[in-house]
């Protein structure tokens, strides 16, 4: 069993509603170990629509990683996600893979860890949450580690 951390965030409808039936969606084909708590989020890279509710979950799952993103998007597809959809449409649902145990994924459809989860304050701090011992595999890094500096850059930002 792989243990997986996938990042969940709704902008559009029932926001905590749609978490909600995504997780028990999830369920049916992952175990669930941890939760982290909801928390509220402004769109960013351009995302449109109005606030997110972020989370983050651990799973345990016996499926690969290219049919475990397969599940995933036919979640949000099944939950009236458009495919292809434009970068910045509002979100019923949003599911991405993040850490898959101790891989480093690059194929032509998935990247793990996903490519900018480490600059992303809605993904790190719920991960930082209920992992924050977890290491990257590329970097090394714990999760711990990550969410100090992207504070730190942040506090910067902030300060100019």
């Amino acid at each position: 069993m792989a243990k997986v951390y996938i990042a969940i965030g709704s902008n559009k409808g029932n926001r905590v509603r749609n978490v909600i039936t995504a997780l028990k969606k999830m369920e049916k084909g992952l175990t669930i170990k941890k939760i982290s708590p909801f928390f509220t989020t402004p769109p960013e890279e351009g995302a449109d629509g109005g606030f997110f509710i972020n989370s983050v979950i651990e799973v345990e799952t016996k499926l690969s990683p290219e049919n475990l993103l397969i599940f995933l998007k036919e979640i949000e597809k099944g939950m009236g996600r458009k495919f292809p959809h434009k970068t910045g449409d509002k979100r019923t649902i949003d599911l991405d893979i993040i850490l898959y145990g101790n891989k480093v994924i690059k194929t032509g459809v998935l990247i793990v860890p996903h490519p900018r989860y480490r600059k992303r304050y809605f993904v790190i701090y719920p991960l930082y949450e209920i992992a924050p011992l977890i290491k990257d595999p590329e970097t090394g890094e714990s999760i711990s580690a990550i969410y100090r500096r992207l504070i730190s850059n942040e506090d910067s930002k902030e300060n100019r």
